[in-house]
């Protein structure tokens, strides 16, 4: 069971241990950390193709293809010299992207004029650029139909819907995760979603990126994706599209002509439009500034001259952080120190002021609210679920059975799932500050077949993780979107967004940060380990750790920490874990 850890003694002492610790076709080997995601870079790897070279067989024409869709310059023109004209025309390279990471696992099979292909898939990309983690061992097939043009084979029929295959060695070279911006119903804050996009300059020679600048302004004005439909909005009215087909970059200044319907957005919404647009698109190299015009005319806001140039003039300037705390858990005795003094060590560290509640052994997975003012924890029997709030503390009548590590969200709601009194699976919410006796509101999820592992809000409290087990065992990770009621409650999920699958043995899973997990598991048979979990992305396999139990982190895969059977913290400490203390459990405040 997630973080049902045996209570152990504090030990004050900190120690510092080092633990040990087809032809064109390239692929990875072993097991590796991914791509660093969402660190975009300028300076892409321009991959060059020889066209088809005389003679060259059905199988060589096959391959030849498949390894130059990683091309994707002059619309994948070194594919389509593999084309016959009317495929050409047929072929849609952008319908969805194939992605499988060893290429020497691709089966080719020749009979006659067709060429059978076969090949375990990691991950699809669909012309969204959303990132879909497929399940274990799955394959993917086609049967491609050649012919002969001017004596040399050409591919004369693909497969409806066949995109452009691709090995993880070429798709990292070639396509890089960007982000897009919606904006919180209740508040100026946004929400970030994650898609992949083709990174290359408009010319081999060229410093403008007008082809990655249009896809990301028709991406940014499409509807909000469905698992976000409730949580997240979008403040361009329906209808807005781009009125000319380019963005086109003067001056490192990314300039957008709308169509009319842009019009119809509010004060707040033209706000809220610019936000957005200015986020997204500060992501293309050179461009510093944004221009928004409907019919040749700047779209105006009130109260503000001109185009703004940061988010801070509309509004949208992020509060500084607080510092952050971390909870010790000494047998009953929870304290609140400052995170990074305790990760320095020695005269560093220092408490937190707070007055948090004795929590008796028998309870445990304890969750912290950020605030530090409530408390929650699960009995052992997983069956029952104990508050501690401004009121006191308290249970309320039993709701569920095989209940997860709670998680209490910066708004004061205490999260949690398991399975109802008839054995459905169920998420639960207690309101922030309301008797600790107070009956919970489930939420459903249809889509939940299996066990519920684990239940986490997000650190903007927008989105949910949901693990789920099935009857095999298997883990499967969901994120999915808190839509709110108008009372700003939350009342529904959204469409679930499965980001990873194939995990087992899971023992820990949490947000390292608003874009990425971080899980404590077996991958498809491997060693328990480290794995972080990108929202849209290829995982990340961190160095194994022995009998590893638990997994927090004080942000992002550079802060991941984690926690031993036998009590002992480990830190990363250039590319290697050492140990740094001993404790009976760590909590981070909201995770």
């Amino acid at each position: 069971m997630i973080r049902a850890r045996l209570v152990r003694r504090l030990l004050a002492a900190a120690t510092v241990l080092a633990l040990a610790g087809c032809g064109g076709l390239p692929d990875k080997s072993g097991v590796q950390q991914g791509l660093e995601v969402r660190a975009p870079e300028y300076q892409p790897i321009r991959l060059q193709f020889e066209p088809p070279t005389p003679g060259a067989s059905p199988a060589q024409i096959v391959q030849g293809f498949l390894a130059a869709g990683g091309s994707p310059d002059d619309d994948y023109a070194a594919s389509r010299a593999y084309l016959t004209g009317a495929a050409s025309a047929a072929w849609e390279p952008r319908r969805q992207v194939t992605v499988f990471t060893d290429s020497r696992k691709l089966t080719v099979q020749v009979r006659g004029d067709t060429v059978s292909l076969n090949v375990p898939v990691a991950a699809r990309v669909d012309k969204s650029g959303r990132y879909l983690a497929s399940s274990p061992g799955a394959v993917t097939a086609a049967t491609i139909g050649l012919t002969k043009v001017g004596g040399e084979w050409r591919i004369s029929r693909l497969p409806r819907g066949f995109g452009t295959w691709l090995s993880s060695f070429y798709f990292e070279r070639s396509f890089r995760q960007m982000t897009l911006t919606y904006t919180d119903p209740l508040d100026r804050t946004l929400l970030t979603d994650y898609r992949w996009f083709p990174m290359r300059p408009d010319a081999v020679s060229s410093r403008t990126w007008t082809g990655l600048a249009t896809s990301l302004a028709r991406a940014q004005l499409a509807p909000v994706p469905s698992y976000l439909e409730g949580a997240a909005v979008t403040a361009f009215p329906p209808g807005t599209d781009l009125a000319v087909d380019a963005v086109a970059i003067i001056d490192q200044v990314a300039h957008i002509e709308l169509t009319s319907a842009a019009l119809d957005a509010s004060t707040e919404g033209r706000r809220a439009a610019w936000a957005q647009m200015l986020t997204t698109m500060r992501q293309v190299p050179g461009v510093s500034g944004v221009s928004i015009t409907v019919a040749g005319a700047p779209l105006k806001i009130l109260g503000i001259d001109g185009a703004p140039k940061s988010l801070a003039q509309l509004g949208y300037e992020s509060p500084a952080a607080a510092a952050p705390a971390l909870v010790i858990r000494d047998g009953e005795r929870l304290q609140a120190v400052d995170f990074t003094g305790w990760l320095r060590g020695g005269e560093n560290q220092r408490a937190v002021d707070a007055t948090l509640p004795q929590v008796p052994e028998r309870w445990e997975s304890v969750a912290v609210s950020p605030d530090l003012r409530e408390v929650a924890a699960v009995g052992r029997d997983r069956a029952s679920l104990r508050r501690w709030t401004g009121g006191g503390s308290g249970s309320p009548t039993a709701f569920g059975s095989s209940l997860t590590q709670p998680a209490i969200d910066r708004r004061g709601r205490t999260w949690v799932g398991g399975a109802d009194t008839r054995g459905r699976p169920r998420i639960w919410w207690f309101e922030g500050g309301s008797s600790p006796t107070s009956p919970p509101t489930a939420l459903s999820a249809p889509w939940i077949t299996g066990t519920i592992a684990a239940v986490l809000t997000s650190p903007g409290s927008r989105r949910l993780a949901v693990a789920v087990t099935d009857g095999a065992g298997i883990t499967s990770v969901y994120v999915t979107g808190i839509a709110l009621g108008q009372n700003g409650t939350p009342h529904a999920l959204g469409k679930p967004w499965r980001i990873a699958t194939g995990l087992s043995t899971m023992r820990d899973l949490t947000w390292a940060d608003d874009a990425s997990l971080a899980a404590v598991a077996s991958w498809e048979g491997s060693d328990v380990r480290p794995i972080m979990l990108p929202l849209g992305g290829p995982v990340e396999f961190l160095p194994p750790v022995q009998d590893i139990d638990e997994i927090i982190t004080s942000g992002g895969i550079r802060g991941v920490i984690v926690l031993t059977g036998d009590g002992g913290v480990w830190r990363r400490v250039n590319g290697t874990w050492q140990q740094h203390a001993t404790a009976d459990d760590l909590i981070v405040p909201g995770s």
